[in-house]
């Protein structure tokens, strides 16, 4: 298979077949009995060929109602009067179509569909390594979307995972590969291969479903760089707490930048343009080497005359006005502003 193909929409096969497979079989007995007293109601328009003295008994027309209900009938109990015809013809036809499509229905659902929806996600766990998971699909995800696209990533190494079955359809239509679950369960993660995946944004409709999701995944892969979004400020720690290794929050965010725009009418547009890559300017960062440690970012030649904004070491953020002139260290992570129209660099792996 090509390997931007995309799969479209893939539902993991029920985790319970023998449940679905009771449910039906309850439906088609009920249809057969409620039949059957229908049946015994009338049972003087019905004749036993094979005992024609002998008074039609229930067991007789439940058996009546098995065999034209599931097959054409054995000839051996008939209807006699026009009633018994008329009801024959009129009730117990559609009866018939229904069971029909109840043992139809079970076999396409259990057998069918399990077995091309097993192949499908063979096919998509076969093609990831190291790829992205998008658990949500919302405002935020897609979002997200474009701005992994502006970065050089393709469809092909990007999983969404979506509950609501119309933001799904609208994950399908940009063409990626998306698994209808909740993300929060482990069978769905895993048809994901989040064994093999390198990172995952989660962004689902609530703060608690967040939570569930971060520890989920932190459970199957400790190793995978977990960023999330979370909707209160307050849960911000909470989520730092069920192992996310970036919390951001935009509603906070976006907050801030509608206060700011009270005072300051330009400043909101500028920072707006520093979050979107590709145009203007943009945060990007810098990776100090074993060569470099000991130095101030003044003395290396690629950010001698760039904007330094701070420097992530290890989890902690050291600001602007302390880092002028502190000495490097090897794993350094330098963030400064940079020219948004080169080319994307996406070994540049956000850590602050």
């Amino acid at each position: 298979m090509p390997p931007n193909r995309p799969l479209g929409l893939l539902r993991l096969p029920e985790q319970n077949p023998s449940r679905a497979l009771f449910n039906r079989i309850a439906l088609a007995v009920g249809l057969i009995v409620l039949v059957s007293l229908g049946l015994w109601l009338d049972r003087n328009g019905l004749k036993d060929q094979l005992h024609p003295d002998r008074p039609i008994r229930f067991v007789d027309v439940f058996y009546f109602t098995v065999v034209s209900l599931t097959t054409v009938g054995y000839g051996d109990i008939v209807p006699v009067t026009g009633f018994a015809r008329f009801v024959n013809a009129v009730f117990l036809t559609p009866v018939r179509l229904v069971v029909w499509a109840i043992f139809l229905g079970t076999a396409y659902e259990l057998v069918l569909l399990r077995t091309r929806e097993s192949f499908r996600m063979r096919q998509l766990k076969n093609r990831l390594t190291n790829h992205i998971i998008v658990c949500g699909f919302g405002v935020r995800g897609q979002a997200a979307l474009s701005e992994l696209r502006a970065h050089g990533h393709l469809n092909s190494e990007i999983v969404v995972i979506e509950l609501s079955e119309e933001a799904a359809a609208r994950a399908t239509s940009e063409g990626l590969p998306v698994l209808v679950g909740d993300a929060s369960h482990e069978s769905v993660l895993q048809a994901a291969s989040i064994e093999d995946a390198g990172h995952i944004l989660v962004s689902p409709h609530s703060d608690d479903q967040c939570v569930l999701i971060c520890l989920t995944v932190r459970a199957l892969n400790s190793k995978v760089r977990l960023i999330a979004a979370a909707r209160e400020e307050e849960n911000i720690k909470l989520i730092y707490r069920a192992g996310a290794d970036v919390v951001v929050a935009p509603a906070v965010t976006g907050g801030r930048l509608m206060g700011a725009a009270v005072q300051q009418v330009a400043v909101p547009r500028f920072l707006n343009d520093l979050l979107t890559y590709g145009e203007g300017l943009e945060a990007a960062e810098y990776h100090i080497s074993a060569a470099e440690a000991g130095k101030t970012w003044p003395q290396i030649g690629e950010l001698e005359d760039k904007l330094v904004l701070g420097i992530a070491r290890d989890e902690n953020s050291i600001l602007y006005d302390r880092c002028r002139e502190l000495p490097l260290q090897a794993g350094d992570i330098v963030v400064y502003l940079r020219d948004g129209d080169g080319l994307p660099r996406r070994n540049s792996v956000s850590r602050v």
